[in-house]
């Protein structure tokens, strides 16, 4: 049976807004205090980031799509980040993820994450529904809409059934548990995807190409595999028989210069402890540091740009970081050592 009480609406927003990890950089804004600051006339920049399956239901009056926010005020709020911006909802999770991100990466100072159209519903003006595609007014000079443009309606759409709990007298409307969870994945991709881009393309790149980069440095034989075990079974200093011409210090390196070329256990091989550590420890050590350093200069030169923008730029720094340590330490273990007679073309025989 749905449970239409403000109390367990209430709840939920507490909750789910508590999940989101805002509450210390946007606080929740209660629906009864948003509603009277509205009245007042307060210039409150509000944000619906819900799918557009959803605000094709209903919205709170004034607001706008996380989409035109971007695109049309949020450049502009950056020259005013004491602004109040309340991003909303259904109960205060996914807007909560976003107030967060608008302060510690957009650099808003005032960000208020809104309980959400369920909360609305009890305690707020009512609810509207777009009837011809104007975007509704913003808050930043322009002009309003005709009253036309947009029609009162008694109907919020409450993204699954666990969250059927608007106020008497609302029709709602929700995505079917398989329907909510594709969509709930799908939004979780979209903002998840770009910032994993860059470390899946370097661990990706290390894991697949590291190994096979000595092959093209030394042409020692090693070659492009999916196991490490197949990339380096083809090294010239495993044929039986044979005095390798070129070798690589990927295949017979030897004391702690090994920790360069992901061979661990060979650097530390007797010690306590250090012995324990797997291939590969330190390479990934410095790799997220040198990495964690670039990709916050980066968010901090292009925080205007979008999130796929900055997602490349991050893509682009972590392939130079993979060539430029392939490159720099195949040539420090060729300048440095005459067990290696060859580097990229270049022959000491």
């Amino acid at each position: 049976m749905t449970n239409r009480s403000h109390a367990a609406a209430a709840a939920a927003a507490r909750s789910f807004a508590a999940k989101s990890g805002a509450e210390g950089v946007a606080p929740l804004l209660p629906s009864a205090e948003l509603r009277q600051r509205l009245e007042k006339g307060e210039e409150i920049v509000l944000v619906d980031v819900r799918g557009a399956e959803e605000q094709q239901v209903s919205m709170i009056p004034g607001a706008v799509t996380k989409e035109h926010f971007e695109s049309e005020l949020l450049p502009k709020l950056r020259a005013e980040p004491g602004k109040l911006v309340v991003p909303y909802c259904t109960v205060g999770f996914r807007s909560g993820v976003y107030a967060k991100e608008l302060v510690e990466k957009h650099g808003l100072q005032n960000v208020r994450n809104g309980e959400g159209v369920i909360m609305w519903t009890f305690e707020g003006s009512g609810l509207v529904r777009q009837s011809h595609p104007t975007p509704p007014a913003s808050v930043l000079g322009r002009e309003e809409e005709p009253a036309l443009a947009w029609q009162a309606v008694r109907e919020v759409h409450v993204f699954g059934k666990p969250w059927d709990m608007a106020a008497e007298g609302y029709s709602t409307v929700y995505f079917s548990n398989v329907g909510g969870a594709l969509r709930f994945g799908k939004q979780k991709c979209s903002t998840s995807g770009p910032r994993a881009l860059p470390w899946v393309t370097i661990f990706l790149l290390f894991y697949l190409f590291f190994t096979p980069a000595c092959g093209v440095m030394y042409d020692c034989g090693c070659r492009l595999a999916l196991s490490k075990f197949s990339q380096v079974q083809t090294c010239n200093i495993y044929w039986p028989g044979h005095l390798p011409q070129h070798k690589c210090p990927w295949c017979s390196c030897s004391g702690f210069s090994c920790i360069f070329v992901a061979s661990d256990s060979k650097a530390f091989r007797g010690v306590p402890l250090l012995d324990l550590l797997p291939d590969g420890f330190f390479v990934t050590l410095i790799t997220v540091a040198v990495l964690v350093f670039a990709f916050k200069r980066t968010d901090k030169c292009l925080q205007q740009r979008g999130s796929v923008a900055i997602a490349m730029a991050k893509t682009a720094i972590a392939v130079t970081w993979f060539l430029s340590y392939c490159i720099v330490f195949g040539a420090l273990f060729f300048a440095g050592s005459a067990e290696y007679p060859y580097f990229l073309g270049f022959s000491r025989v």
